[in-house]
């Protein structure tokens, strides 16, 4: 019944209303209130939409101000624009509006005075047609005295929709259930799932009609009580559960989910057939060994070649997979480079390599081709006649010129470091001039991986 006359109290309807009227021209904090019974206060309310509509009203009765005598025939008309706040049982309003007042004066003449007011009141809907109506307005009149209006009486809906039988807001000409209130086109749906309960296999738990009114948690149009993985959108084939990657394998037992496999390696891809999962395979493209993760290992020494910095060449891991040449070894071979470098000449005061200089060059590059596996330091160093930021510069440039002709030649360039010390690192007195010309010099030392 509570759902009935809301929705009905949400449509747009006629009102008219009766009831008693009192007046004070003295304010609330008087006694000076006189009243006149019903029907003494007539309202009539035009819909413009449902909760706004035009309230035109009249009110006749007595009243009295100041020292004029009581029961003087009082009269007012006022045109109001009403707006619900509510379309509830208990609906509370308020207007505004202008209105007409007279009051017969002490001489008997008769006064018309007109001005704004405003108002509300509250509506205690009984049902859908009656309801008991409580209402203030306070109204202002220029050149007069503005007055206080209350008043209470009955108020009644015209009702001139459709016949709805149920109650249920629905009228009985497209109500499918017209004997019965409901939520659904008229029928009743406990669920709310848009199925009507006699065509709902759940009716007490919100479905689908895919599911024929019974739940489906994930979606995936097989029913929960018929569902393996109710929780996942899965396949009817595998009895409701997923199989993300549709490898025929259910989620729930495949180690890869989201890769297609094959049941013997458990779900999951081996793209180099190595016997190694690709999960687990950090060369999955190649070939290799469990032992070293599925990587591959050219040269045979135990180091995976993507770590192996020489890989054609069997070498140790403390040497990055190269081999580890023996100190002694590397005394005689930094010897021959450094009996070569000894012979370079420059230009005076200039980074220029004499070309007399290039046989020792070319000598120094075929020992280094000798060791592709190594690296190489081309250190410049100068006397300390001059400048000393001046020498340390020109040895930088020094030793960029030999590493540039190096390089020049076929040895790659990120094997090949220069460094300029000027007189910073003399080998010898630089107080005689042979001392000097020892200390001007390239020296080219080895460095293992």
């Amino acid at each position: 019944m509570a759902l009935a006359c809301a929705t009905a109290l949400a449509q747009k309807a006629y009102t008219i209303g009766i009831a008693t009227h009192h007046i004070n021209f003295d304010g609330f904090g008087t006694d000076n209130w006189q009243s006149t019974w019903a029907p003494a206060k007539l309202m009539v309310g035009i819909p413009i939409t449902e909760k706004l509509s035009a309230m035109p009203s009249g009110s006749i009765g007595t009243a009295s101000y100041g020292t004029l005598p009581k029961d003087r025939l009082f009269w007012n008309l006022d045109l109001n624009a009403k707006y619900d706040i509510t379309t509830t049982k208990v609906q509370p309003y308020v207007m505004v509006g202008y209105g007409v007042t007279h009051v017969q004066a002490d001489n008997f003449k008769k006064d018309f005075y007109g001005g704004p007011n405003v108002g509300g009141g509250v509506n205690f809907w009984l049902n859908e047609v009656l309801a008991i109506v409580l209402q203030y307005n306070y109204n202002v009149l220029p050149g007069y005295h503005n007055y206080h209006q209350a008043a209470l009486g009955l108020n009644f809906r015209l009702l001139t929709g459709p016949l709805d039988s149920d109650k249920d807001g629905i009228p009985d000409d497209t109500d499918a259930c017209p004997k019965v209130a409901g939520n659904n086109n008229g029928c009743p749906d406990a669920d709310n799932d848009g199925i009507n309960d006699t065509e709902d296999t759940c009716p007490n738990e919100a479905g689908t009609a895919a599911t024929q009114g019974c739940p489906d948690t994930d979606g995936d149009g097989i029913a929960d009580s018929q569902d393996k993985c109710p929780q996942q959108a899965g396949k009817a084939e595998f009895g409701g559960c997923p199989d993300s990657d549709n490898d025929g394998i259910t989620d729930a037992e495949d180690q890869c989910p989201n890769e297609k496999g094959t049941a013997a390696t458990k779900g999951c891809p081996d793209r180099d057939s190595d016997g190694v999962l690709d999960k687990d395979d950090q060369c999955p493209n190649e070939k290799g060994s469990a032992a070293l993760n599925g990587c591959p290992d050219g040269d045979g020494d135990g180091i995976a070649d993507k770590d192996d910095k020489c890989p054609d060449l069997a070498g140790v891991p403390e040497n990055h997979g190269c081999p580890l040449i023996k100190e002694e070894e590397v005394k005689q071979i930094e010897q021959k480079l450094n009996i070569a470098a000894t012979h370079i000449q420059f230009d005076f005061s200039k980074a220029t390599i004499k070309p007399v200089s290039y046989p020792d060059l070319d000598q120094i590059v075929t020992v280094m081709n000798q060791y592709t596996f190594t690296h190489f330091n081309i250190d410049g160093h100068t006397d300390n006649v001059g400048d000393a930021e001046v020498n340390k510069t020109l040895s930088q440039q020094r030793a960029d010129a030999v590493r540039d002709y190096i390089s020049s030649k076929g040895i790659d360039a990120s094997r090949l470091t220069s460094t300029g010390y000027g007189q910073d690192r003399p080998i010898d007195s630089n107080k005689t001039k042979a001392g000097q010309a020892k200390n001007r010099r390239v020296e080219i030392h080895l460095i293992q991986n």
